[in-house]
């Protein structure tokens, strides 16, 4: 995939599942977290991927989380969670293990992961970017 639709589908996968600038109530400022949680690994793959060569991120800032249900194996998921994101075990946050399950609803066997970079310089270079896609297909 070339840098022009890597750019493109990194930033629109951004729109679509990433998180948007919030206050923090404790100290009343904004956020800049990059951060998208998803459980297909393709698309934390991609994004992982547009971080990396597009954004062009401090790899040693960047976190990983994993979120799961008890019936799957934490460590398991972890060590997946790392090979497909490219996020060093030693980087990642603490996991969340989620208790509440609805009975007709069958949980994913991967978990959820979220991929998390605190940078409010990339953050606005991501939410520029998306702009101006935006404005190039009002134009096209």
């Amino acid at each position: 995939m070339n840098n022009d639709v890597l750019k493109i589908i990194g930033a629109m996968l951004y729109v679509c599942e990433g998180t948007k600038a919030r206050v923090d109530k404790r100290y009343n400022r904004l956020i800049y977290s990059v951060e998208l949680t998803n459980s297909d690994p393709e698309i934390i793959r991609i994004f992982r991927t547009f971080l990396d060569k597009i954004i062009k991120i401090d790899k040693k800032r960047i976190r990983g989380q994993l979120f799961f249900y008890p019936d799957l194996d934490e460590k398991t998921l972890i060590n997946f969670w790392s090979k497909t994101s490219a996020i060093p075990v030693s980087q990642f946050n603490k996991s969340i293990c989620l208790k509440a399950k609805i009975g007709r609803f069958k949980s994913n066997p991967l978990g959820t992961f979220k991929i998390r970079y605190n940078c409010k310089k990339d953050f606005l270079k991501i939410q520029e970017m998306i702009e101006n896609i935006w404005r190039d297909a009002r134009v096209a």
